[in-house]
């Protein structure tokens, strides 16, 4: 029997953003391969899984009572191993194609305020759906480089990164990692609160799907009345009537869009002011002059930018990818192994 090559045996090395709410996986020489949710479906009755990412997301809100839709991760850690393990499993198999059964190297983004065990369920999670040798790296820091923002000499960057279910800042130069810390707040929240909000206010059901598109639409981050009356568009939103129990139709504007997520927006705003006053005065100083980059999803919320400038004093841009800094910039690690070996140090 004629045996595989190695080289059949063996794809490339894979970066992993493992996100809440999304997953992107990167494969060196091949750039983006995985961009989908970070859902499962499975069979209520069994509990086999039945649909991974974006055929799961359709599913979400409309399955069959046989079919539960979950989240693997929450807060950006493990919560259920085996479920992580197996929609991992699923989207390496796609990440390699049919070329082969396991990967050389994975580099995974990490929150910073992960314990021991936590950290210690990610790797596992990995290495069981197939990984030879995985790294865990803080997202911060694989930010920044995917934000291309860290300089040739060792003045320090700053990055926030808003992912789904976590906010992660950091300080970083050329050569290491000077400060990080993150919250457990992200762009869910925002949705969450609208959806509290048209509960308590309109004794209206809706899903999450529909909240997030009420976000992009009408959610700004600076108050409502600062905005251009041009840009004030209201949106038909549909959902169960709760006092009535039937499909109901409404128009939410985004002036009460803005006060749903306020208490939010000034949790996730007070955590980087609070960041920013316990750098080293150095550290300062370099952020003063240069500013701060803004990556994650979160970061595209309307105006974020010039609200977080105007309460900080900093220049706030954001990133060219935001959705994808963390990925890219984990796929840039694998050219640079000493760098790589020196910040994935782990202490299960």
């Amino acid at each position: 029997m004629k045996l595989p090559s190695l080289s059949r045996l063996i794809t490339d090395d894979l970066a992993i953003d493992l996100g809440t709410v999304h997953t992107f996986i990167s494969a060196r020489g091949r750039g983006l391969v995985v961009n989908e949710p970070t859902l499962v479906a499975l069979d209520s009755l069994d509990g086999e899984m039945v649909a991974v990412g974006n055929e799961a997301l359709e599913m979400l809100g409309r399955s069959p009572d046989e079919v539960e839709i979950r989240r693997p991760l929450e807060d950006g850690v493990v919560s259920d191993f085996e479920l992580a393990s197996s929609m991992l499993s699923s989207y390496i198999r796609k990440a390699r194609g049919s070329r082969a059964t396991f990967s050389r190297r994975v580099i995974l983004g990490v929150p910073s305020d992960v314990t021991s065990v936590e950290k210690y369920a990610l790797y596992q999670a990995v290495q069981a759906a197939g990984a030879n040798k995985v790294y865990l790296v803080d997202k911060g820091y694989l930010a920044a480089l995917g934000a291309n923002i860290i300089t040739d000499d060792e003045r320090a960057s700053m990055i926030v990164d808003i992912g789904g279910a976590t906010t992660q800042m950091a300080t970083v130069t050329r050569s290491h990692l000077v400060a990080t810390r993150s919250i457990r707040k992200g762009g869910s929240d925002l949705d969450n609160a609208i959806i509290d909000h048209i509960k308590r206010y309109h004794n209206l059901l809706i899903g999450n799907r529909t909240a997030e598109r009420v976000k992009m639409e009408l959610a700004c981050a600076i108050p409502i009345f600062r905005v251009p009356t041009a840009a004030l568009e209201s949106t038909k939103i549909r959902g169960q009537s709760i006092i009535h129990s039937v499909p109901e139709m409404m128009t939410v504007t985004p002036y009460e869009i803005h006060i749903a997520i306020e208490p939010v927006l000034k949790e996730i705003i007070s955590a980087v002011r609070t960041f920013l006053e316990d750098l080293t005065p150095e550290v300062a100083g370099d952020i003063h002059s240069r500013g701060m980059t803004l990556t994650g999803g979160g970061a595209l919320l309307a105006k974020l930018d010039e609200r977080m400038q105007s309460e900080l004093q900093l220049t706030v841009r954001v990133a060219k990818n935001p959705l994808e800094s963390v990925v890219f910039g984990a796929s840039t690690l694998f050219d640079n192994p000493l760098l790589l070996r020196r910040l994935s140090r782990q202490n299960f």
